[in-house]
């Protein structure tokens, strides 16, 4: 295998000025990998062990449809970003989602997360894996979160990335102000909720059945006083003890997974 591919494929895993510049990122394993649409796929490389084993089927359809460049494990393991490669490797195309319009058009009542700043990524890609899980129809961050297609991120969301819609966004104060009136959907404003220290109202007694959105803040510093004031609720999560606060993830889990069980409540009594 010719080096220069070595070389970007390591590249692309540590530089996200190249993932922005080429618009594309790098998957590895065969789960995440047999979900991607064959046409979000740029190139793919397996090793002769992983065709043999059992975890080929997990994308067997996609090796099906797209050529792919047989490696040696030493080159797997040269590439990988992974301590233990699981034999199959793809750089893919970058969802392109324009603009917020995109995400609400289908969602019906809509419920949102609108992160600020999120640095770490573990934090980011277990909040899309609660999205989805929690039934969240967007998520919606600004430029300064860590990026989305670093391998750590696209790794912890173990494929919610491919599945839940999200945009980043230049200005996240306009974006919270426009979704408060209306802007994105004929009119009809999106409450917002400030995940906040400072919170007035318990996060359980808010309706999230209505359109909705929820800010979650850096992990260190919280939202920031600008983001916060765009809120018609700033809420609380109430907690025994002396901790102060919560990971922004699990904040996000928690208030994502209450805002759930109103909306099945709600289902459940039409």
């Amino acid at each position: 295998m010719e080096g220069r591919i070595k070389k970007f494929i390591l590249e692309l895993q540590k530089k996200p000025r190249l993932r922005k510049e080429s618009g594309l990122y790098v998957i590895d394993g065969p789960k995440m990998a047999g979900e991607l649409d064959p046409q979000d796929v740029d190139s793919v490389y397996v090793t002769k062990e992983f065709l043999s084993s059992p975890k080929h089927a997990e994308c067997e359809k996609l090796l099906r449809q797209l050529p792919y460049t047989i490696v040696q494990e030493s080159e797997m393991k040269q590439m990988s970003d992974t301590v233990t490669p699981q034999g199959i490797l793809v750089t893919a195309r970058q969802k392109k989602i324009r603009g917020i319009r995109t995400i609400l058009e289908h969602a019906g009542e809509p419920l949102l997360l609108i992160l600020e700043t999120i640095q770490d990524p573990g934090n980011l890609g277990t909040i899309l894996r609660t999205a989805e899980a929690a039934g969240i129809t967007g998520v919606i961050m600004n430029r300064e979160t860590v990026d989305v297609y670093s391998p750590k991120v696209v790794r912890s969301t173990m494929g919610a990335l491919l599945r839940v819609p999200f945009l980043c966004v230049e200005d996240l104060e306009k974006t919270a102000e426009n979704l408060a009136q209306g802007e994105y959907t004929d009119g009809k404003k999106v409450s917002l909720y400030a995940a906040h220290l400072d919170g007035a109202v318990d996060y359980a007694s808010v309706d999230y059945r209505k359109a909705s959105a929820v800010m979650i803040g850096n992990e260190a510093h919280g939202l920031s006083e600008g983001l916060a004031d765009r809120a018609d609720s700033r809420i609380l999560i109430p907690m025994c003890g002396r901790t102060e606060s919560l990971n922004a993830a699990v904040a996000a889990s928690v208030i994502g997974f209450e805002a759930a069980r109103q909306r099945r409540m709600d289902i459940s009594q039409k």
